[in-house]
C-alpha cells in the first residue's frame, strides 16, 4: 500500500510542476509583451516630445533676427569644429612666423627695387634735363646765327624747286563724268568720278624738270650774294608760270575724247597744276627777295676794314687814306 501511495504522490508532483512551468512561461511572455509595449510607448512618447520641442524651438526662433541666427549658427559650428581647429591652430601658430617673415622679406625686396628704380629715374631725368638744356642752348645759338631772312628765303625757294619737279609726276587734268547729276549736296558727299587723268609733265614734254633742277644750284649762288644768279632763279619761276598758264591751262580745260565718250563731261584742273603754279610763283618771289637780304661778303668785309682803318686814324690824329688834306 505504501508503494502505491508513493507512486501516486510522485505523479501528482510531476503534474503540479508541469502546470507551474506553464504558468511561469505564460507570465514571462506576458511580461515581455508588457515590456515591449512600454518601450514602444516610451519611444513614441519621446518622438512626440522631440517633435513638439522642435516645433516650439522653431516657433521661438521665427521671431528672432537674422543676426542672432547667424551668431547661433556660427557658435554651433565653432563648437562642433573645435576638436579639429585645435591641432590646425597649433600648426598654424608654428608656421605663421615663417610665413610672415617670408612675406615681409618679399615686401622689403619689392620696396627696395621700387626705390632703386625711382632713384635711377630721378638721376636719368636730372642728367637728361641737363643735356636737353645744353642742346637747347646750342640749338638756339645755332638758330640765332644761321636762321636769317636770307637763309629762310633760300630754304623756301629750295622747297619750291623740289615741289616744281615733283608736280611734273602728279595729275594736273581730269574729266568729271556726269557732272550735272553730282551738283549740290550730292557732289559734296560723293564727288563725280574723274577719268582721263594726265600728268603735268606729259602736257609740256617734261620741260620744267630741267628748270627745277637748274633752280637749285642757282639758289645756292643767289644765297652767296650773286645778284645775277638770283635773277636766274626768278627767270626759272617765270618760265614755270608761263608754261603752266600758256600750255597746261588750255589743255587742262579741254575734255578731249572723254567729253565725246561720256555724258555731262566736265574738265577739271587737279592738284598738280596748282602745285606747279604755286612753286613757280614762289621761285619768282625768291629770286626777287634774295638780292635784298644777301649782300656780297667781300664788299662787306672791305667796308668793315675801311671803317676800322678810319676809326684808327682818327684816334691817332692822322689823315685817313683817300681823304685830301685841307690847304
Amino acid at each position: 500500500m505504501a508503494s502505491r501511495r508513493g507512486i501516486r504522490g510522485r505523479i501528482g508532483r510531476r503534474k503540479r510542476s508541469r502546470d507551474a512551468r506553464a504558468r511561469d512561461s505564460a507570465t514571462r511572455n506576458r511580461l515581455k509583451e508588457l515590456t515591449e509595449r512600454t518601450r514602444a510607448e516610451a519611444r513614441a512618447l519621446s518622438r512626440k516630445r522631440r517633435i513638439e520641442a522642435r516645433r516650439a524651438l522653431r516657433a521661438q526662433t521665427e521671431g528672432m533676427d537674422v543676426g542672432v541666427r547667424v551668431r547661433g549658427a556660427g557658435y554651433e559650428t565653432r563648437r562642433r569644429l573645435r576638436p579639429i581647429f585645435g591641432p590646425v591652430g597649433a600648426i598654424a601658430s608654428r608656421v605663421a612666423p615663417l610665413v610672415t617673415r617670408s612675406l615681409l622679406l618679399a615686401v622689403q625686396l619689392v620696396a627696395a627695387l621700387i626705390a632703386l628704380v625711382l632713384e635711377l629715374a630721378q638721376l636719368a631725368i636730372v642728367r637728361l634735363s641737363g643735356l636737353l638744356t645744353v642742346v637747347s642752348l646750342a640749338l638756339a645759338e645755332w638758330l640765332r646765327r644761321h636762321v636769317t631772312p636770307r637763309s629762310t628765303v633760300a630754304f623756301v625757294g629750295g622747297c619750291a624747286a623740289v615741289l616744281l619737279g615733283v608736280a611734273q609726276f602728279s595729275d594736273y587734268h581730269g574729266v568729271a563724268v556726269d557732272a550735272p547729276n553730282y551738283a549740290g549736296e550730292i557732289g559734296r558727299t560723293a564727288p563725280a568720278p574723274i577719268t582721263g587723268t594726265e600728268t603735268a609733265g606729259s602736257a609740256h614734254l617734261w620741260v620744267l624738270l630741267p628748270v627745277a633742277a637748274l633752280a637749285l644750284p642757282l639758289l645756292i649762288g643767289a644765297y652767296r650774294g650773286n645778284r645775277r644768279v638770283a635773277a636766274g632763279v626768278a627767270a626759272c619761276g617765270v618760265i614755270g608760270l608761263a608754261v603752266a598758264i600758256a600750255i597746261d591751262l588750255p589743255q587742262g580745260l579741254e575734255t578731249g575724247r572723254a567729253g565725246l565718250a561720256f555724258y555731262g563731261a566736265d574738265a577739271e584742273l587737279l592738284g598738280g597744276f596748282w602745285v606747279e603754279v604755286a612753286a613757280s610763283a614762289t621761285l619768282m618771289l625768291t629770286g626777287c627777295l634774295l638780292p635784298l637780304y644777301s649782300r656780297d661778303p667781300a664788299r662787306q668785309r672791305k667796308r668793315r676794314r675801311a671803317r676800322r682803318s678810319r676809326a684808327s686814324h682818327r684816334d691817332a690824329g692822322e689823315i685817313p687814306p683817300g681823304v685830301r688834306a685841307e690847304s
